[in-house]
């Protein structure tokens, strides 16, 4: 079976998250059933969504902030959390 995506990956030297198109009916309708959606919603077509949706990830706020940002802060807190390997709490310079 074809791998649908959510998977983030180290490919050639970058971090990489491949989502499927073929997999956005299965990913919008899981929001919904896990509650992260306030209305039901169907894809009627995946390209175009797909389109939509990478605008909306890539979208800037007033300061310059993304989703893609604010999701790589999350995840850089969380692996800080658990103890990731290869970074550690910056100590302030001496005054």
């Amino acid at each position: 079976m074809k791998d649908l995506g959510g998977q983030a990956i180290i490919e050639n030297g970058s971090i990489v998250i491949r989502i499927a198109i073929d997999a956005l009916p299965q990913i919008v309708e899981g929001a919904w059933a896990s509650g992260n959606l306030d209305t039901r919603l169907k894809v009627t077509d995946k390209e175009a969504f797909a389109k939509s949706l990478v605008a909306e990830l890539n979208d800037e706020d007033e300061l310059g902030t993304t989703l893609a940002h604010e999701m790589f802060d999350k995840a850089i807190n969380n692996a800080s959390e658990q103890g990731a390997d290869g970074i550690e709490e910056r100590k302030p310079p001496h005054a």
